[in-house]
């Protein structure tokens, strides 16, 4: 059964068996990601009728359970309950939902970061700091120190004193050290590079001609184009990440809730167009997602509407 499945009228009688069919089909579309607004609004009217929330916390308590590997999972003590045969196919399609997409960067990547900020000590002794839902493949050799940034951002700061050069690549381009610390970021946009201590180059391809940068100044390239130069930043603000800090500069509202989104343990929903909302300055907290998402909310004029297994719905405030 699907959340498309589900009966229409809320008013008809639900059998136990039915009752935890529809909670667990909710569990396996919430996992999947493919959520819309319709359906959401017929998710939470569908958990606020009496007894269905108490049924969907359950079945998830119970996914949670069978979900776990068997090395840390815990054996309950006396009788062992029977796992329903259903809740197992369930675990096992979450289980496909959430390996699918991250089961080839678990194979390359080297060092991943989940909701928090992750600081890391290299090979060579320089320094990587990855933002959240961020990852990165270190390949060192005679020739070259090599840093792949596979998703999201990470800022490095480069031991000296090495013959090899010190590069990172993404996106088929490559930001190389000339003695620096610097940030790279990986979006679906392209790549930005950010220096905050010394120099860098930047090239769009490794057949591509440099772009040199010095500390305060970014620029960006989208694949196979070209490098393009930003508005220069001070180079305190470069990365504030790395200290728990989000700075929204005149950003969209729908883009701060999508940079507070990566350092939350549960799914972020927006509902309907926050285009038309005024673009937002604030200094936010990544350390404390939740007072920084409520933090924007009021900045801002949202709701936000939270919702078991950490799911949190962002919409605008209704007009008065």
């Amino acid at each position: 059964m699907s959340p498309h499945d589900l009966p229409t009228d809320p008013t008809a009688p639900t059998s136990p068996d039915l009752l935890a069919e529809q909670a667990q089909a909710w569990i396996t579309w919430l996992a999947s990601g493919a959520v819309d607004a319709p359906r959401m609004q017929a998710f939470e009217h569908w958990l606020s009728l009496p007894g269905h929330r108490r049924a969907f916390e359950y079945e998830r308590q119970l996914w949670q359970a069978v979900a776990q590997p068997p090395a840390v999972a815990k054996r309950p003590h006396g009788r062992r309950r029977r796992v329903p045969r259903l809740a197992l196919a369930v675990a096992a399609a979450l289980a496909l939902v959430w390996m699918s997409p991250e089961a080839w960067l678990r194979l390359r990547a080297d060092y991943r970061s989940s909701h928090e900020v992750v600081t890391l000590a290299l090979p060579d002794g320089s320094r990587a700091v990855l933002d959240a839902d961020s990852a990165i493949a270190v390949d060192y050799d005679d020739q070259r120190r090599s840093i792949r940034l596979l998703r999201g951002r990470a800022w490095f700061e480069v031991a000296p004193g090495r013959a090899q050069p010190f590069q990172v690549t993404a996106q088929d381009g490559v930001v190389e050290d000339i003695a620096t610390a610097f940030a790279v970021a990986s979006t679906p946009q392209g790549v930005e590079a950010e220096v905050s201590q010394g120099q860098v180059r930047v090239a769009a391809s490794r057949n591509g001609g440099w772009t040199y940068l010095l500390a305060g100044q970014r620029a960006g390239f989208a694949p196979g184009g070209r490098v393009v130069r930003h508005d220069d930043l001070a180079p305190d603000r470069i990365a504030a990440w790395r200290d728990g800090e989000l700075l929204l500069d005149a950003s969209g509202v729908a883009d701060a809730v999508a940079q507070i989104a990566r350092y939350r343990q549960g799914p972020t929903f927006v509902r309907g167009d926050l285009s038309s909302l005024p673009a937002v300055n604030a200094a936010l907290r990544v350390d404390q997602p939740e007072q920084a998402l409520d933090a924007l909310a009021m900045s801002a004029g949202l709701r936000i509407t939270r919702l078991p297994m950490g799911v949190a719905i962002v919409s605008a405030t209704p007009a008065r």
